[in-house]
């Protein structure tokens, strides 16, 4: 998954060093940083760097 325990159970970024607070945090790190894959809305094709974004998205989008 790209991470690595640090100090104080703050996990670290393995392609960046980034120390994050819990690995959920780290989650959307490394799609946001790291992941150059797009989410696609499948109904009026806006892209997202994360799926989380594009799951708050799909709410107002119909």
């Amino acid at each position: 998954m790209g991470l690595f325990s640090s100090n104080k159970g703050e996990l670290k970024c393995k392609k960046c060093g980034t120390i994050l607070a819990d690995s959920d945090r780290l989650k959307k790190h490394q799609e946001k940083a790291h992941n150059k894959k797009k989410e696609k809305c499948r109904a009026c094709g806006t892209e997202f760097n994360t799926t989380d974004d594009l799951r708050k998205h799909k709410k107002n989008c119909r």
